[in-house]
Protein backbone atom coordinates (compact mmCIF):
# COMPACT_ATOMS: atom_id res chain seq x y z
CA UNK A 1 0.00 0.00 0.00
CA UNK A 2 1.04 3.28 -0.69
CA UNK A 3 2.68 4.57 2.55
CA UNK A 4 0.73 8.12 2.23
CA UNK A 5 -2.52 6.43 1.93
CA UNK A 6 -1.82 4.27 4.29
CA UNK A 7 -1.18 6.98 7.35
CA UNK A 8 -4.15 8.55 6.12
CA UNK A 9 -6.02 5.54 6.55
CA UNK A 10 -4.78 5.30 10.02
CA UNK A 11 -4.82 8.70 11.28
CA UNK A 12 -9.08 8.26 9.81
CA UNK A 13 -9.41 4.79 11.86
CA UNK A 14 -8.22 6.57 15.21
CA UNK A 15 -10.04 9.49 14.61
CA UNK A 16 -13.26 7.68 14.07
CA UNK A 17 -12.24 5.47 17.16
CA UNK A 18 -12.32 9.09 19.33
CA UNK A 19 -15.58 9.31 18.62
CA UNK A 20 -17.31 6.28 18.82
CA UNK A 21 -15.59 5.31 22.03
CA UNK A 22 -15.54 9.10 23.76
CA UNK A 23 -18.60 10.23 23.12
CA UNK A 24 -20.08 9.44 26.76
CA UNK A 25 -16.39 11.44 28.30
CA UNK A 26 -16.70 14.76 25.61
CA UNK A 27 -20.37 14.46 26.68
CA UNK A 28 -19.91 14.52 30.50
CA UNK A 29 -16.27 16.51 30.08
CA UNK A 30 -18.53 18.95 27.90
CA UNK A 31 -21.19 19.32 30.76
CA UNK A 32 -19.18 20.05 33.67
CA UNK A 33 -16.71 22.82 31.43
CA UNK A 34 -19.72 24.48 30.74
CA UNK A 35 -21.85 24.41 34.16
CA UNK A 36 -18.26 26.38 35.44
CA UNK A 37 -17.98 28.46 32.02
CA UNK A 38 -21.15 30.06 32.81
CA UNK A 39 -19.84 31.91 34.85
CA UNK A 40 -18.28 34.58 32.78
CA UNK A 41 -15.53 34.93 35.28
CA UNK A 42 -14.44 31.63 35.45
CA UNK A 43 -11.66 29.95 33.22
CA UNK A 44 -10.45 26.48 31.46
CA UNK A 45 -7.39 25.86 32.66
CA UNK A 46 -5.10 23.48 30.17
CA UNK A 47 -1.73 22.27 31.00
CA UNK A 48 -0.04 20.53 28.04
CA UNK A 49 2.74 18.62 30.45
CA UNK A 50 5.65 17.43 27.76
CA UNK A 51 7.64 18.64 24.86
CA UNK A 52 4.82 18.09 22.00
CA UNK A 53 1.85 18.34 24.21
CA UNK A 54 2.55 21.60 25.59
CA UNK A 55 1.07 22.54 21.74
CA UNK A 56 -2.06 21.57 23.00
CA UNK A 57 -2.18 24.73 24.90
CA UNK A 58 -1.41 27.02 22.05
CA UNK A 59 -4.05 24.95 19.83
CA UNK A 60 -7.11 26.23 21.55
CA UNK A 61 -5.94 29.62 23.04
CA UNK A 62 -6.10 33.13 21.44
CA UNK A 63 -7.54 30.76 18.41
CA UNK A 64 -10.20 31.47 15.77
CA UNK A 65 -13.02 29.67 16.84
CA UNK A 66 -11.75 28.75 20.92
CA UNK A 67 -12.95 30.37 23.55
CA UNK A 68 -11.68 33.03 25.73
CA UNK A 69 -12.28 31.96 28.61
CA UNK A 70 -9.27 29.49 28.25
CA UNK A 71 -6.24 30.02 30.24
CA UNK A 72 -3.23 28.40 29.04
CA UNK A 73 -0.52 27.05 30.83
CA UNK A 74 2.82 27.74 29.82
CA UNK A 75 6.22 26.47 30.72
CA UNK A 76 8.59 27.69 28.76
CA UNK A 77 11.48 25.34 30.34
CA UNK A 78 9.44 21.90 28.17
CA UNK A 79 9.13 23.91 24.80
CA UNK A 80 11.06 22.52 22.24
CA UNK A 81 12.81 25.68 20.85
CA UNK A 82 14.74 26.15 24.01
CA UNK A 83 16.62 22.37 22.80
CA UNK A 84 15.02 19.09 22.71
CA UNK A 85 16.96 17.38 24.96
CA UNK A 86 16.33 20.33 27.84
CA UNK A 87 12.33 18.68 27.91
CA UNK A 88 13.22 16.28 29.77
CA UNK A 89 12.47 18.53 32.56
CA UNK A 90 9.09 17.34 31.98
CA UNK A 91 10.38 14.39 34.30
CA UNK A 92 12.10 16.69 37.35
CA UNK A 93 9.00 15.87 40.27
CA UNK A 94 7.58 19.06 42.04
CA UNK A 95 7.82 21.45 39.04
CA UNK A 96 4.34 21.97 38.23
CA UNK A 97 2.90 22.98 41.53
CA UNK A 98 5.77 25.96 41.10
CA UNK A 99 4.17 26.82 37.33
CA UNK A 100 0.53 26.52 38.76
CA UNK A 101 1.28 29.19 41.44
CA UNK A 102 1.86 31.87 38.92
CA UNK A 103 -1.85 31.33 37.61
CA UNK A 104 -5.12 32.25 39.82
CA UNK A 105 -7.59 29.23 40.45
CA UNK A 106 -11.08 29.47 42.02
CA UNK A 107 -12.78 26.86 43.26
CA UNK A 108 -15.43 25.30 40.56
CA UNK A 109 -12.78 25.45 37.46
CA UNK A 110 -11.57 23.43 35.58
CA UNK A 111 -7.97 21.99 34.71
CA UNK A 112 -7.54 20.47 31.73
CA UNK A 113 -3.94 18.18 31.84
CA UNK A 114 -3.29 17.09 28.30
CA UNK A 115 -0.17 14.23 28.28
CA UNK A 116 0.74 12.35 25.43
CA UNK A 117 1.46 9.57 27.55
CA UNK A 118 -0.18 10.17 30.70
CA UNK A 119 3.09 9.22 32.88
CA UNK A 120 5.89 11.69 33.55
CA UNK A 121 6.55 13.96 36.48
CA UNK A 122 5.07 17.13 35.26
CA UNK A 123 2.07 15.56 34.41
CA UNK A 124 1.26 13.49 37.27
CA UNK A 125 2.19 16.49 39.54
CA UNK A 126 -0.15 18.86 37.68
CA UNK A 127 -3.21 17.00 38.09
CA UNK A 128 -2.16 16.01 42.11
CA UNK A 129 -1.88 20.46 41.87
CA UNK A 130 -5.12 20.52 40.38
CA UNK A 131 -6.66 18.39 42.30
CA UNK A 132 -5.09 19.86 45.76
CA UNK A 133 -6.50 23.63 44.63
CA UNK A 134 -9.70 22.27 44.63
CA UNK A 135 -10.25 22.09 40.35
CA UNK A 136 -11.99 19.12 38.58
CA UNK A 137 -9.57 17.65 36.66
CA UNK A 138 -9.91 16.52 33.50
CA UNK A 139 -6.95 14.60 31.91
CA UNK A 140 -6.23 13.58 28.55
CA UNK A 141 -3.68 10.77 27.62
CA UNK A 142 -2.81 7.34 25.97
CA UNK A 143 -4.95 4.58 27.86
CA UNK A 144 -2.58 2.25 25.38
CA UNK A 145 0.68 4.14 26.01
CA UNK A 146 -0.03 4.29 29.83
CA UNK A 147 -0.78 0.24 30.24
CA UNK A 148 2.65 -0.63 27.83
CA UNK A 149 5.20 1.49 29.44
CA UNK A 150 7.00 -0.22 32.15
CA UNK A 151 6.55 1.06 35.62
CA UNK A 152 10.02 1.03 35.71
CA UNK A 153 10.79 3.25 32.68
CA UNK A 154 13.06 6.45 33.60
CA UNK A 155 10.20 8.43 31.93
CA UNK A 156 7.67 7.73 34.56
CA UNK A 157 6.83 9.79 37.58
CA UNK A 158 8.43 8.04 41.03
CA UNK A 159 5.43 6.94 42.35
CA UNK A 160 4.60 5.59 39.63
CA UNK A 161 0.57 6.44 39.00
CA UNK A 162 -0.67 7.06 35.28
CA UNK A 163 -2.95 10.32 34.87
CA UNK A 164 -6.30 8.56 34.97
CA UNK A 165 -4.89 7.56 38.95
CA UNK A 166 -5.68 10.74 40.28
CA UNK A 167 -8.01 12.89 37.73
CA UNK A 168 -12.09 12.74 37.94
CA UNK A 169 -12.10 12.44 34.21
CA UNK A 170 -10.23 10.82 31.94
CA UNK A 171 -10.69 10.75 27.94
CA UNK A 172 -8.36 8.78 25.86
CA UNK A 173 -6.86 9.82 23.33
CA UNK A 174 -5.80 6.97 21.34
CA UNK A 175 -2.51 7.49 20.58
CA UNK A 176 -0.65 4.41 20.01
CA UNK A 177 2.46 2.49 21.66
CA UNK A 178 5.49 4.65 20.22
CA UNK A 179 3.50 7.05 18.57
CA UNK A 180 4.61 6.65 14.91
CA UNK A 181 2.30 4.54 12.80
CA UNK A 182 4.59 4.24 9.39
CA UNK A 183 7.03 1.55 8.58
CA UNK A 184 9.38 1.61 5.72
CA UNK A 185 11.79 -0.88 5.30
CA UNK A 186 15.46 0.36 5.65
CA UNK A 187 13.82 3.21 8.43
CA UNK A 188 15.81 2.89 11.76
CA UNK A 189 12.46 3.63 13.54
CA UNK A 190 8.91 3.72 12.15
CA UNK A 191 7.68 7.47 10.79
CA UNK A 192 4.65 9.15 10.78
CA UNK A 193 3.49 10.42 14.72
CA UNK A 194 -0.23 10.96 15.24
CA UNK A 195 -0.35 11.78 18.72
CA UNK A 196 -0.86 15.92 18.21
CA UNK A 197 -3.50 15.25 15.53
CA UNK A 198 -5.62 12.96 17.99
CA UNK A 199 -5.30 15.24 20.55
CA UNK A 200 -6.14 18.25 18.93
CA UNK A 201 -9.15 16.89 17.01
CA UNK A 202 -10.18 15.81 20.93
CA UNK A 203 -9.93 19.14 22.12
CA UNK A 204 -11.66 20.31 19.33
CA UNK A 205 -14.40 18.58 19.64
CA UNK A 206 -14.72 18.82 23.73
CA UNK A 207 -14.75 23.20 22.67
CA UNK A 208 -16.72 22.57 20.10
CA UNK A 209 -19.67 20.56 22.50
CA UNK A 210 -18.74 22.94 25.74
CA UNK A 211 -20.00 26.05 22.89
CA UNK A 212 -23.51 23.67 22.36
CA UNK A 213 -24.06 23.63 25.74
CA UNK A 214 -23.75 26.77 26.67
CA UNK A 215 -25.77 28.27 24.45
CA UNK A 216 -28.29 25.26 26.03
CA UNK A 217 -27.89 27.01 29.48
CA UNK A 218 -28.55 30.77 28.25
CA UNK A 219 -24.82 31.84 27.80
CA UNK A 220 -22.99 33.61 25.33
CA UNK A 221 -19.78 31.65 24.85
CA UNK A 222 -16.90 34.67 24.21
CA UNK A 223 -15.12 32.95 21.08
CA UNK A 224 -12.73 34.69 19.12
CA UNK A 225 -13.13 35.35 15.69
CA UNK A 226 -9.92 34.88 13.15
CA UNK A 227 -8.11 37.88 13.31
CA UNK A 228 -7.03 37.75 9.99
CA UNK A 229 -10.23 38.38 8.02
CA UNK A 230 -11.81 41.90 7.82
CA UNK A 231 -13.40 42.62 11.13
CA UNK A 232 -11.61 40.00 13.53
CA UNK A 233 -9.81 42.75 15.68
CA UNK A 234 -13.02 44.84 15.97
CA UNK A 235 -15.02 41.80 17.08
CA UNK A 236 -12.10 40.47 19.50
CA UNK A 237 -11.53 43.85 21.35
CA UNK A 238 -13.87 43.58 23.76
CA UNK A 239 -12.59 39.97 24.88
CA UNK A 240 -9.08 41.54 24.67
CA UNK A 241 -10.55 44.19 27.04
CA UNK A 242 -12.46 41.49 29.30
CA UNK A 243 -10.32 38.66 29.45
CA UNK A 244 -6.82 39.98 29.81
CA UNK A 245 -7.25 40.59 32.72
CA UNK A 246 -8.03 37.41 33.70
CA UNK A 247 -6.21 35.04 31.41
CA UNK A 248 -2.33 35.58 32.19
CA UNK A 249 -1.00 35.15 28.69
CA UNK A 250 -3.28 37.50 26.99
Amino acid sequence: MNKLLEYYQIVNERLAKILKEESKNIELAAEVISESLKNEDNLLHIFGTGGHSTMSATEVFDRAGGLAQIDPIFFSGICLENGGRKAKIERVPGIAPLIMDAHTFHKGEVLLVVSQVGINSLTIDAAQSGKERGLYVIGLESRELCAEVPNDCVARHPNGKNLHDIVDLTLDTKIPYGDSVIEIEGAMQKTGPVSNILMFFLLNLIIIRTVEKLIEKGANPPIWKSGNIPGGDESNAFLVEKYGKLVKAL
